[in-house]
């Protein structure tokens, strides 16, 4: 078994440097949620700030993503070459840092700018992997073959790295349009698990934008993984909706995939300081010709900007037709001049049908007659939410006739 390894640690606002070697590889495998500030537990590297330090810099955060593989003993050919089967991970390093003031900010810039270099680890993982897969080797060349091919890969991971951050940390330039255009980048070669977008023209990158966009599911890629690289822009995965992942052939003959995505939005009213907000979308990736998914919009589910959950998401008839339709249950807590306590969101959407639509429709009337409410207290007395599980929304829809 043999193992290679490259890392780097990289920064908010600045270079970079970089490590090599024959070590066995230190954290967390992410590649199935997106990073919160929770992951960043280092404590700051003397050395690297004190590089940063010789050009007036200071980092608000650094990420060290490590691209690593394993390989097998090998399987001799009928052409006597040696194939193997590879194994390539992208860690999280416990060693990423972050400031508490930067935490404590209004604003996630820095953890978008820190997620991109990790999306761009990952992207180049996914490169190593097929291009490590893709052929076959000399038996006695093997090591220099395999060393070839990481080296190649390797120096344009670092390349990209750090054109990245030179060009969103300019002198005299607008850092953010440079951030925008660099995010619409990395999201690009993501969705299409790809390095070739990173110097793209905006004109190309912003088609992220689109209300859809179809993707390839990479062969044996799990759905989280899967739903992670087909995020769309400006949203998260965060641990709690990797877990309520759902996939499912109720509407199709090839699996098709639920997910929900969190984001959080700024509002700021009459000078005072901009409050977070909160809200939850939920998307259905339908399999469409060639190996490759629609990503279909259902919903957004909010409530006056509180943070939104996802109870349940299941099947059930809710129409006069044959086919069942999706329900989704969402909890939110509130406390306002309202009420207080979890407000029940139920929603109802129909099938997707023979043509895949750009949204699913909603059913606004059933949504009614299930709607949740809040279980807490209303207008100063004990409240009652109607329907509060897949449970009893069943039960409701079975007394209904369906």
């Amino acid at each position: 078994m043999r193992l290679l390894l490259f890392a780097v640690c990289m920064a908010a606002a600045t270079s970079s440097y970089g490590q090599r070697g024959w070590i066995a590889p230190e954290g967390k495998i992410l590649n199935y949620r997106t990073l919160t500030w929770d992951d960043f537990q280092g404590k700051e590297d003397k050395g690297f700030a004190d590089k940063l330090a010789e050009n007036n810099l200071q980092a608000r955060a650094y990420v060290c993503p490590a691209i690593y593989f394993t390989a097998d003993s090998g399987q001799r050919l009928e052409n006597g070459r040696v194939k193997f089967q590879f194994h390539v991970k992208c860690a999280f390093q416990s060693r990423a840092f972050v400031r508490e003031s930067t935490k404590q900010e209004h604003s996630n810039y820095t953890l978008i700018h820190e997620q991109d270099h990790y999306d761009i680890a990952l992207t180049y993982a996914q490169k190593l992997q097929e291009t490590l897969s893709s052929r076959d080797y000399h038996p006695e060349k093997y090591n220099e073959e395999i060393d070839k091919i990481y080296e190649d890969l390797y120096k344009k991971h670092i390349a990209t790295q750090e054109r990245y951050d030179h060009e969103v940390n300019p002198d005299g330039r607008d850092e953010k349009q440079q951030q925008y255009l660099w995010d619409m980048r990395i999201k690009k070669c993501l969705e299409n698990a790809t390095d070739e977008y990173y110097s793209a023209p905006e004109t190309v990158a912003q088609t992220v934008k689109t209300p859809w966009q179809t993707l390839k599911r990479l062969p044996g890629e799990s759905a989280a993984r899967f739903v992670v690289r087909g995020r769309p822009l400006y949203t998260e995965l965060p641990q709690e909706m990797a877990a309520k992942i759902v996939e499912t052939t109720e509407w199709t003959q090839e699996p098709a995939i639920i997910a929900f995505y969190s984001q959080k939005y700024y509002v700021q009213e009459d000078g005072a300081l901009p409050t977070d907000h909160f809200r939850t979308f939920a998307y259905l990736f339908a399999p469409a010709p060639n190996g490759t998914y629609k990503r279909i919009f259902i919903d957004t589910l909010q409530n006056d900007g509180n943070p939104v959950r996802i109870a349940a998401a299941f099947f059930a008839n809710a129409d006069s037709d044959y086919v069942k339709e999706l329900v989704i249950v969402a909890t939110s807590t509130q406390k306002n001049g309202e009420g207080a306590g979890t407000r029940y969101i139920n929603k109802v959407y129909d099938n997707i049908g023979r043509a895949l639509p750009a949204r699913l429709k909603k059913l606004d009337d059933m949504a009614l007659k299930l709607e949740g409410g809040l279980e807490g207290i209303k207008d100063g007395k004990p409240s009652k939410a109607k329907f509060k599980s897949q449970k009893e929304i069943a039960e409701a829809l079975k007394t209904m006739g369906y």
